[in-house]
């Protein structure tokens, strides 16, 4: 017999869904803790106070190292365009 183990380690399967732009910065930070960082419910409750307590000070160091790498992001795009004549295109990008 054989047996199809690719899905095995999928996991949930969640949606999340935007209207009119995609999701910010916290919302994919904090899915990034959540992957990376578990409570287990049979902690003791000084534990989980504590993991909660690490989990929002990673959520934040992520989500400054994230709006650093969108700006930096913007800034290359914006060379970019500049570089090659698109200058009103490149200040449309400058003022996000």
């Amino acid at each position: 017999m054989i047996e199809d183990t690719t899905l095995g380690n999928i996991g949930a399967i969640e949606v999340h869904t935007t209207k009119e732009g995609g999701h910010p910065v916290d919302f994919w930070a904090k899915r990034c803790v959540d992957r990376i960082v578990h409570i287990s419910e049979d902690a003791p409750e000084q534990i989980q106070k504590q993991v909660k307590e690490y989990k929002d000070n990673i959520e934040k160091v992520i989500e400054l190292y994230m709006q650093n790498a969108i700006k930096s992001d913007r800034i290359t795009i914006n060379n970019q365009l500049e570089k090659a004549g698109f200058k009103d295109s490149a200040d449309l990008i400058r003022k996000l």
